[in-house]
């Protein structure tokens, strides 16, 4: 795959109020000189990410306050990317569930899905659409996780959406062969993110990857149009266990890292 030039051109990323989505933002537009659209629920957390990358970078930006779950949000999302004529996607929004799978309520389920599955699938379909409709090459990045490699053990069904997300992408890349669009999976393991400390882990901190580094490297994954990204060796390794080893094996060894329930 050839390297896609954003220089100057817009990039919808979904999931900017914080996180991987967030940093990935900053990366576009202080490394690749990207025009950021900003896409999240938060307005604040948005309009302090534009004023940001505006003294920063010297970089414009737009901003989408728009919740990905519901249809109306999509909508605005997908009318912005038409409108501003946006080259790439970086897909980063999503909602986990964190405990013993009977223990959380299906409201809890329902929003995880709406956003992960139901609310990416739809708004993924708008993109491509529009994207196809390009004479110049366009991308999409699409966050995934390891989890969805190895099963994720009290996060169980959002192991289950990243899954999801990962089968729909592969299918996708044969699917576009020769269409214009390249898209791509961004496979990472745990991040240091607002996320992940809700996640009531073992150990904290340790062995999470730092956000802007895990964002840099989804960016050039984006940039240079890979299909699959698995970032960092130790996630490299894991995903390589995920692969040989029996998959009961590597559900253990995934749940490790959190607190059992009392």
């Amino acid at each position: 795959m050839s390297t896609l030039s954003i220089a100057g051109s817009w990039v919808v990323v979904t999931g900017d109020s914080s996180g991987l989505g967030r940093a990935a933002a900053l990366c576009l537009a202080g490394s690749y000189g990207g025009k950021p659209i900003l896409v999240g629920r938060r307005m604040s957390a948005l309009l302090d990410l534009q004023s940001e990358l505006a003294s920063r970078f010297g970089v414009v930006s737009e901003v989408v306050a728009a919740d990905q779950s519901t249809e109306d949000g999509r909508a605005r999302i997908a009318a912005k990317v038409e409108e501003l004529d946006a080259i790439a996607a970086l897909l980063a929004a999503g909602v986990t569930s964190v405990g013993q799978f009977d223990v959380n309520k299906i409201s809890d389920y329902h929003s995880l899905i709406e956003t992960n599955v139901l609310g990416f699938t739809d708004l993924l379909a708008c993109i491509v659409n529009i994207f196809k409709r390009r004479r110049s090459e366009t991308a999409i990045l699409a966050i995934s996780s390891l989890g969805a490699e190895t099963s994720l053990p009290y996060q169980a069904v959002y192991g289950a959406s990243k899954a999801y997300i990962t089968t729909l992408i592969q299918a996708l890349s044969v699917e576009l062969r020769g269409a214009g669009v390249s898209v791509g999976t961004f496979v990472p393991g745990g991040i240091d993110t607002a996320m992940a400390a809700h996640s009531d882990l073992r150990w904290g901190r340790m062995g999470l990857m730092d956000a802007d580094r895990c964002a840099a490297l989804a960016v050039e994954a984006l940039v240079r149009q890979r299909r699959m990204t698995v970032p960092g060796l130790g996630n490299g390794l894991a995903y390589l266990a995920s692969r040989t080893l029996p998959r009961h094996l590597v559900g253990r060894v995934a749940a490790l890292p959190y607190r059992r329930p009392e």
